[in-house]
């Protein structure tokens, strides 16, 4: 079963793992790990460590997504160097749309396939939405 591990500067894997519950209901494979104001390389390092070994349990090593926020912070080379023992797969720049289409498929993909999944979804969640309802876009045959 793969797992999704969200985590992020401050309290943004909590709040963002929160955000999507309140859309799609309860995550059962999705778990938020914090990086608070003050807190060390090491704790992050041993929070992230800790979870995923005791969700890659028994099984095979490697059915975990890491999820963080930007890429060359902390959690992201926290993230990386779990994905270098060939414990998970990361991907970084999360955001809410990649989350909602991850946590719906969490538990039936492999940890890649949410990985190439997480990219199309997240990139597919940016919309310039004001060009949608601007006069010109109307015109131009954006809205009818």
């Amino acid at each position: 079963m793969t797992s999704i591990v969200v985590t992020g500067h401050g309290s943004f894997a909590t709040s963002l793992l929160e955000t999507a519950e309140m859309i799609v209901g309860s995550t059962q494979n999705v778990h938020a790990v914090d990086f608070p104001v003050g807190s060390g390389v090491d704790e992050l390092t041993e929070q992230v460590s800790s979870l995923i070994d005791r969700l890659n349990g028994a099984g095979e090593p490697g059915q975990v997504l890491v999820l963080a926020d930007v890429l060359g912070g902390s959690p992201a080379r926290v993230a990386l160097d779990q994905a270098a023992a060939g414990k998970a797969d990361v991907v970084t720049g999360v955001n809410l749309p990649m989350l909602i289409d991850l946590a719906l498929s969490a538990g039936t993909s492999s940890a890649s396939e949410l990985a190439d999944r997480a990219v199309t979804a997240g990139r597919d969640g940016i919309r310039d939405a004001g060009s949608l309802v601007s006069p010109t876009a109307r015109s131009e045959g954006g809205l009818s």
